[in-house]
């Protein structure tokens, strides 16, 4: 297996693109993988020979806008990788557009969901209950082969399809990505902060929890690599 992981950023300037991964960079770094960032305009740059496996990372837009041209090439570009045996881990967005690329589907959510948030799971070894921070206003109705294993009332969390592992939520999260989104973001059309949601409560969440979260997010990257069959350079 190689030592490259791929992360696919969508509309993120490149001063930003390292801190909106979060706390996953290191977590991919300290296993001795080489990062590999790239817009989701340069999919067609990207030889999947040799990949570990991909993050797709998270993005304020949503999989079903159908002004967006650049959802159907992301979502194409993902079924190569499927067919290539390359294993994805889709956060957030990611894994709504993880869920659409193998026959599933995304819709606005009856219940968004902002904070850190625990979860249903019946697959603890692999997602934990959390805590996990939550910022979406979508849902995802996975593929019909997918395992679904992990919920909230309203919102699937975790879904697994072979190899891939899709998450509604944001194990990345740091005190800084979360000000990334804020100004990152080329395709945010409105505030982060639009839909009523408290800003400052939630920033102090994440401040608080910043060195918990580190730890779920890298335990939860190495139970992905398990789970995936990805052996790290470094151990």
């Amino acid at each position: 297996m190689g030592q490259r992981a791929l992360a696919v950023m969508h509309g993120v300037i490149p001063d930003e693109q390292r801190t909106i991964l979060g706390s996953l960079l290191p977590a991919m770094e300290n296993r001795g993988f080489t990062v590999e960032i790239v817009g989701v305009d340069d999919l067609d740059s990207v030889d999947l020979a040799g990949l570990a496996f991909i993050c797709v990372t998270g993005s304020p837009d949503s999989v079903y806008d159908e002004k967006l041209n650049w959802v159907a090439p992301e979502r194409q570009f993902l079924q190569q990788a499927d067919a290539a045996s390359v294993p994805i881990l889709g956060v957030c967005f990611g894994g709504q557009i993880l869920a659409s690329a193998l026959g599933g589907s995304v819709s606005p959510s009856p219940r968004p969901e902002h904070g850190f948030t625990e979860i249903d799971t019946t697959r603890p070894e692999l997602v934990s209950a959390g805590p996990w921070m939550e910022f979406h206003h979508d849902t995802i109705t996975p593929p019909d082969n997918a395992e679904v294993i992990a919920r909230t009332e309203h919102n699937v969390q975790a879904f697994t399809v072979r190899r891939h592992l899709g998450l509604q939520f944001h194990p990345e999260i740091t005190p800084e990505c979360f000000d990334a989104w804020r100004i990152g973001f080329t395709t945010r059309k409105r505030p982060i902060g639009e839909s009523g949601v408290d800003i400052a409560a939630v920033a102090a969440d994440i401040r608080r929890r910043a060195a918990a979260a580190a730890a779920d997010a890298d335990e939860l990257l190495g139970r992905f690599l398990i789970h995936a069959g990805v052996t790290a350079p470094v151990a």
